[in-house]
């Protein structure tokens, strides 16, 4: 996998479809699982907060409440890192139920190879440069690799960064999150200048932060990282569950007939919404 190759924006025009082996089930009937603010009305949408009507709750702690053989599709953005490493395989033995054969489960989550390796190039390059901005770039790379498994409060220090002001290595940082990200740290902008108190850089690691039983409220919110996953630990753990055709894509790439168009992991100029991510798909034999 190429380091930078989740970086660049893309024409969805363009968008390469995986070969399906055999046909795909005849259910039209797709879910999103754990869909968050980012959801489409030709899915069944569900979350643990629902934000919208469209939106239907579902505690993914318990057994989903699907009936076998119901979708065609099945969709988790971001949701598996958020759960306990042995939940995830009974998660997954549920939705291959819920599948129809044939069916296509689409999994994105954090790339612990790419951030691991973006880590391990800005540590080199912060030890041999003379200036900050090599330094801030590991700064930052460090904060993905450990911040969201270990905060102790929202947003952890991810979070204080992107409200700091100087940020010189923006760049850099909107490389990383993506066109959600950038619209957050936007938000941000518009509520600095409308007079909202700017953080100094210095104060991102001094600031208070929550202990003792509100730090153990927090660990219990969903927000923190639980476990991360790589090409090959999360082709093992769908391998076991019974999948097969386990490919590794794409943000734009997908089996699922006209992906792209959904919006769900580029937007409408084909720029990804989450470039730190692993996309990948499998099938249930048909």
């Amino acid at each position: 996998m190429k380091i930078f190759s989740l970086f660049a924006r893309r024409d969805t025009t363009n968008a390469r479809s995986l070969r399906a082996d055999g046909p795909l089930p005849a259910s039209s009937r797709m879910a999103n699982i754990g869909c968050g603010a980012v959801f489409h009305p030709g899915w069944d949408n569900f979350d643990f907060t629902p934000i919208d009507p469209g939106v239907r709750k579902i505690d993914l702690a318990r057994p989903i409440p699907f009936k076998p053989a119901t979708y065609g599709t099945c969709y988790l953005s971001h949701v598996l890192e958020h759960l306990s490493r042995q939940r995830v395989p009974s998660l997954l033995g549920e939705i291959w139920q819920s599948l129809q054969p044939g069916g296509v489960l689409r999994i994105v989550v954090p790339d612990l190879e790419v951030i691991a390796q973006l880590y391990l190039r800005e540590l080199l390059a912060a030890a041999a440069a003379t200036d900050d901005e090599a330094y801030l770039r590991h700064e930052w790379m460090t904060l993905e690799l450990i911040d969201q498994m270990t905060r102790t409060f929202s947003g952890g220090f991810m979070g204080r960064t992107l409200r700091s002001r100087p940020l010189p290595h923006r760049e850099f940082i909107e490389k990383r999150i993506g066109w959600e990200g950038k619209h957050w740290l936007e938000s941000v902008d518009r509520a600095l200048q409308a007079g909202s108190e700017v953080l100094p850089p210095a104060e991102v690691y001094r600031a208070a932060q929550p202990e003792g039983a509100q730090e153990a409220v927090f660990r219990r919110s969903g927000e923190v990282h639980r476990w991360m996953y790589d090409r090959v630990s999360l082709r093992r753990i769908l391998e076991e569950s019974g999948y097969i055709n386990i490919t590794v894509c794409r943000a734009d790439e997908s089996r699922i007939p006209k992906f792209a168009n959904y919006n769900l992991d580029t937007d409408e100029s084909g720029s990804v919404r989450k470039p730190d991510s692993l996309f990948m798909e499998a099938s249930k034999p048909a």
